[in-house]
């Protein structure tokens, strides 16, 4: 249902001026219009303050009608050091199911954080974004009953000055640079239809920007299967003549896990298929350009706009599979900073799995803002190569990735040509943190070259900076901190793995311990 909690929703729609409004929807009341979209949004902002960002992306192609991102998470309005996921839905306008369970979603999220454990760590531990209309001009097609069927935006090809469906519209899904010519439809009249050039739609460039501000480790994007078996998740991707992706692996075991977890109407439940390369589609561009895992879930079975009534049941269902994404980001794979060597600032580097690379996609890269990076991968050994412009490349080798977890793995690059010093590279190291595990508190000794300033960063096991404790080493480099199981607002963290990870100008290192309550 359409805002279940108590949230003075009629009091703040009442107050809401639509600069363009939309007519009166032709579908039953249970779907939301784009203004409700609007409304509730603006509800759960209000109502969330803390946990919650509304920010509006952009415009739509045609009309200008606002496309809104929700960002859900512990300290919404700060760029966090947290893995991102990202929620998507009506990149084709017939396909309207996906907005439902967005909203579903940020309900729940919202109003059982602080309530529900899990939701509460997943909201903690990560940057969780709704995109929930993607497509508002074409949706408006949907809903004003003009045809219920119709799949694309509604961009004026001709250049008519009006809605011509024989004419217009671009298939937004078909519309990125990933493979572009290959995919999609080049006639107007084609419901496939890809557009004059990839990301020449609002849409597509909304989609585009968001990911490279915020790469997110997953993206689910939700479709309904008006031209396609229903039921399933598919995933990236076959490519004839050369195979499946590099990091197929994983990508399998992922959507796997996130169809066997979503239902369909008799209890059974959904199942994964392999896409192929050889389209323009969000999924290819997201995994072979920026190394997201995008995922195309296709809600429901052979029917995109289900009774009103069914509506709640197939978000429930849904909404389940969806959430795997929140743990699965915690692992398998590996997580990690990239850091300069002499200033100690995060380093934008390539970082390259050996085993799950390929020249069929773009290089992976740490971020800007804190040099981190994470790779979802399955339980093995692996290669990694930390790489950048200036820089001696790092590599390890044997790097072991359990069932489970994050593998901490960090690189310090050290200019070309710097001579780096046998005591700067072997002196920063943590000497041991005991009791651990530990109860109450627990003491970590290290010791820093050269007597150099140090902190001890505190980790939870999904790579989330749990609190930094500054330290000042003796006159022989040693010195120690101690640890009592909180975070930087001293709050307790709960128990559960962690990780203590000494920095010094010069160099970094880690240790796991453990928190017992």
């Amino acid at each position: 249902m359409k805002l279940r909690r108590g949230l003075l929703l009629a009091a703040l729609a009442a107050a809401l001026v639509t600069v363009l409004a939309l007519p009166a929807s032709a579908l039953h009341p249970r779907y939301h219009t784009h203004d409700e979209v609007r409304a509730e949004l603006l509800a759960v902002a209000a109502a969330y303050p803390t946990i919650t960002m509304l920010d509006t992306l952009g415009y739509s192609t045609t009309n200008g009608w606002a496309i809104w991102g929700l960002k859900i998470s512990d300290n919404a309005a700060l760029d966090e050091d947290e893995p991102v996921v990202l929620y998507n839905a009506v990149h084709h306008a017939e396909e309207i199911m996906g907005c439902e369970v967005s909203m579903w979603m940020i309900d729940e999220l919202t109003a059982n954080y602080g309530v529900v454990d899990s939701i509460t760590q997943w909201v903690d531990d990560t940057e969780i974004w709704f995109i929930p209309m993607l497509n508002p001009d074409g949706h408006w097609v949907v809903a004003s009953g003009i045809d219920t069927t119709w799949r694309k935006n509604i961009r004026d090809n001709n250049e008519s000055g009006a809605f011509e469906p024989e004419f217009d519209g671009v298939d937004p899904n078909y519309n990125y640079d990933f493979n572009w010519a290959q995919g999609g439809a080049g006639e107007w009249e084609s419901s496939f239809y890809r557009g004059t050039a990839p990301f020449s739609e609002n849409e597509t460039q909304i989609i585009r920007d968001l990911c490279v501000d915020t790469m997110p480790i997953f993206s689910m994007n939700y479709h309904s299967p008006l031209v396609s078996m229903g039921d399933l998740i598919y995933y990236t991707w076959y490519w004839p003549q050369i195979g499946f992706c590099p990091d197929y692996d994983v990508i399998s075991d992922v959507a796997g896990t996130t169809a066997a977890k979503t239902t369909k109407l008799d209890g059974t439940p959904y199942y994964a298929v392999y896409g192929y390369s050889t389209a323009g589609k969000c999924r290819n561009w997201q995994y072979g350009v920026h190394g997201i895992i995008g995922l195309t879930m296709e809600i429901m079975s052979q029917m995109c706009i289900p009774p009103g009534a069914d509506v709640d049941d197939y978000c429930e269902r849904v909404s389940l599979g969806s959430y795997y994404l929140l743990d699965r980001v915690s692992g398998p794979g590996i997580t990690g900073h990239v850091t300069d060597g002499v200033t100690g600032l995060p380093l934008v580097a390539e970082v390259k799995v050996i085993e799950n690379s390929s020249p069929e996609i773009m290089p992976r890269y740490s971020d800007a803002l804190y040099g981190r990076y994470w790779r979802m991968l399955v339980d093995g050994t692996y290669t990694v190569e930390f790489s950048c412009d200036g820089y001696d490349t790092v590599t390890f080798t044997d790097v072991i990735v359990p069932a489970s977890g994050l593998t901490p793995l960090s690189a310090i690059l050290w200019p070309t040509g710097t001579a780096v010093p046998d005591e700067v590279e072997t002196g920063t190291r943590i000497m041991s943190a005991a009791p651990n595990p530990f109860r109450g508190q627990t003491t970590v000794s290290f010791a820093s070259p050269q007597g150099l300033p140090a902190a001890v960063e505190i980790y939870a096991a999904s790579g989330r900076l749990i609190d930094r404790i500054e330290a000042a080493p003796d006159a022989n480099g040693r010195g120690a901190v101690v640890w009592h199981g909180t975070d930087s607002t001293g709050t307790d963290v709960g128990s559960g793995v962690y990780f203590a990870r000494l920095v010094t100008p010069v160099g970094q290192d880690q240790v796991k311990v453990v928190y017992l309550k």
